[in-house]
């Protein structure tokens, strides 16, 4: 299932936010990010990079999400830094992997959401010690 081109997938941004990152993208010669629809969010990420398909109901989440698929690291890492210092969103970043790509966007997210938020709460206490 991770086979295809690589590609950047956003969820939750403006057009203009997009636009702003397809930039970054021509300006590396790689092709532009494909957002990701509200009507896709419950579906699994290989239904999203490989189909058109589109769910039954729409999923709401005021995050913002970069999605890596068959980017390698050095890239990855490349992208966020330029990302920065382009003053573009500074989203959830995560990469794609053989066993997250069967997950449906909104646990994804959860996952993601929840994984942060332990983070951040691990340096609070680190700070504090």
């Amino acid at each position: 299932m991770m086979n295809g081109n690589p590609c950047l997938l956003l969820w939750n941004y403006t057009e203009e936010e997009k636009a702003r990152v397809d930039q970054l993208l021509k300006d590396v010669n790689a092709p532009p990010a494909v957002a990701i629809r509200k009507d896709q969010g419950y579906l699994p990420i290989s239904d999203i990079i490989h189909t058109d398909t589109r769910g039954e109901r729409e999923f709401e989440c005021d995050e913002k999400l970069v999605l890596f698929y068959h980017i390698p690291n050095k890239g990855i890492s490349y992208l966020i830094d330029l990302s920065k210092k382009r003053n573009l969103p500074q989203p959830i970043y995560a990469a794609v992997t053989e066993h997250s790509i069967h997950w449906p966007l909104n646990e994804l997210m959860e996952e993601l959401i929840a994984e942060r938020e332990a983070f951040k709460q691990a340096q609070q206490g680190e700070l504090q010690e």
